[in-house]
């Protein structure tokens, strides 16, 4: 497979995407769904989340951020977006918290309402966030070295995109 830092890149962030862009109409449902349609539901975005949302972001910390901050000669000029990574993993946890208390009676209105706010926020924060990578991939893309991209573009291609 011929791996390139943009054709990767650009796939694993419109994968993400399918399931980013689906968070909105998920979040609402919450508020009328059968307990069996938000166990599933939330199950299923919570497998999304931390099989593959978090094996992208340690990816991208690992790969993609420490080249950024060699090509802006700043060590820190990534701690924006490693502080937006810092957030998600925060609210995947409390998700994922949220969706263990759910049982076999139908959640709370509090449930609920708690589910729908993390939801709703991690769709806001990984909406911009993923749009800010984008742009940094360009810096990237055009800054290394071919074989350097390459070992970056394998980097990324990590095991939770393989299942998606």
């Amino acid at each position: 497979m011929n791996l390139t830092l943009p054709r990767v890149a650009h796939e694993h962030h419109e994968r993400l995407l399918q399931h980013v862009d689906g968070m909105p109409g998920f979040g609402d449902r919450l508020m009328t769904a059968d307990v069996e349609d938000v166990r599933g539901g939330a199950d299923d975005l919570h497998a999304f989340l931390s099989g593959t949302l978090i094996p992208h972001i340690d990816a991208a910390e690992g790969t993609l951020y420490p080249e950024l901050e060699r090509m802006l000669q700043n060590r820190h000029s990534m701690s924006p977006m490693r502080h937006e990574h810092d957030q998600v993993r925060r609210l995947v946890a409390e998700f994922g918290r949220q969706v263990g208390l759910i049982g076999s009676e139908p959640p709370s209105i509090g449930r609920r309402l708690a589910l729908r706010r993390i939801v709703f926020e991690l769709y806001a924060i990984l909406k911009v966030h993923m749009a800010e990578e984008e742009a940094y991939l360009h810096v990237v893309e055009h800054g290394v070295t071919d074989d350097v991209a390459e070992v970056m573009a394998a980097a990324l291609d990590h095991p939770g995109f393989r299942s998606v």
